[in-house]
């Protein structure tokens, strides 16, 4: 019987890798925040390596979560540090936060894992209803990472 942990629908991820474990422990989420998006509470954690990096940008960060709808639904988060043409919400001076379900310009698997092309935003009632319930923050290697929940 294989069990594949990494990679897939069903997959584990990090959560029986030791080193995120360990990272995890030498590094939490020390900052927390609750803002309402879209008519319900959204819950976020950054660590103390995000903060320091946030006090050193010279204009405040946005993070978009984009629900990412083409084969498959995928979950991104993505990182602006310079001009952003949607709607974001303020956390603080530091960072602002935007969600945006997306549909994709083509369903072809290698154009979707290289770039992620959006076709338009997804506005209709059932689109709206979707909300994020928890982003988490990281930078990690000289690079912003996050997640988020629905």
């Amino acid at each position: 019987m294989n069990l594949y942990l990494h990679r897939g629908y069903f997959s584990f991820g990090n959560l029986l890798n030791p080193l995120y474990g360990i990272d995890k422990l030498l590094n939490p989420n020390r900052y927390r925040a609750r803002i309402v998006l879209r008519g319900s509470p959204l819950d976020i954690e950054w660590t103390g390596r995000a903060e320091r990096i946030m006090t050193t940008l010279d204009q405040p960060l946005v993070v978009e979560m984009q629900l990412y709808f083409s084969c498959v639904v995928k979950k991104l988060v993505h990182f602006h540090q310079d001009t952003f043409d949607h709607p974001t919400l303020a956390v603080n001076e530091r960072f602002s936060v935007a969600f945006r379900p997306v549909q994709s310009t083509v369903c072809n698997p290698e154009e979707f894992a290289a770039n992620y092309p959006v076709l338009r935003d997804l506005d209709s009632a059932h689109a709206q209803k979707m909300r994020p319930s928890r982003l988490e923050i990281d930078y990690k290697r000289g690079a912003w990472t996050g997640m988020y929940s629905v």
